[in-house]
């Protein structure tokens, strides 16, 4: 599995940043080129996803009791199907207000995302369902720069784990190359929109 991190930095408001991924959600195609069609499949409230990581392994299965100690980091494992095994790893969540799952169809091939949102972390998790060629994930997160400052540039985050089927390295890198694209539209929205407020606020002020 492929993991890769993209950042940049965007010069606008948190809200401003923040406002665009949520509009990246409801219409990707605003950012997405090679997006044809867009349907909201399913609405759902929020909840908490939980998943395990162990010495470097993406997630561990679910038949498996375990214990926690430490603030979060594990200990022991013990599986109810094989036998006990002792590994050092960490247990993580996240709590989202909403969901909802869309088909987006790009060129002329249509595939399932369910979207995770914490209006509280800034956050959004994208997880690929029925995707032909790829499996995997790809989490979004706005991080102000400045607390003290709002107008300090917000650092834009794409955390992508992608994993191909045999013989799709092609279109693994297409995927790659247009999730980077559609951080820049992203960054290059959310500044637009901050410079015309500013100049808005300039007008009002004159």
């Amino acid at each position: 599995m492929m993991a890769i991190t993209f950042r940049t930095w965007v010069r606008a408001e948190l809200e401003t940043v923040w406002a665009v991924v949520l509009d990246s959600v409801e219409n990707p195609q605003r950012y997405m080129s090679d997006v044809e069609a867009i349907r909201v499949l399913e609405r759902h409230q929020g909840g908490i996803t939980k998943e395990l990581k162990i010495r470097g392994m993406e997630s561990a299965p679910g038949c498996f009791d375990f214990f926690v100690f430490e603030r979060g980091t594990l200990k022991e494992i013990k599986s109810t199907e094989n036998d006990n095994v002792c590994a050092s790893g960490v247990f993580d969540s996240f709590v989202f207000e909403s969901s909802i799952t869309r088909e987006v169809t790009v060129r002329g091939v249509p595939y399932r995302e369910r979207i995770r949102i914490s209006n509280k972390e800034r956050k959004i998790h994208r997880e690929l369902i029925d995707h032909p060629t790829c499996s995997g994930k790809l989490i979004v997160k706005a991080v102000p720069s400045s607390v003290q400052n709002p107008m300090a540039p917000v650092d834009l985050q794409f955390f992508l784990e992608l994993e191909s089927m045999k013989g799709a390295k092609e279109e693994k890198e297409e995927m790659t190359a247009e999730i980077k694209k559609e951080q820049q539209r992203l960054k290059e929205k959310a500044e637009e929109l901050e410079a015309s407020a500013v100049r808005r606020e300039g007008r009002s002020l004159n």
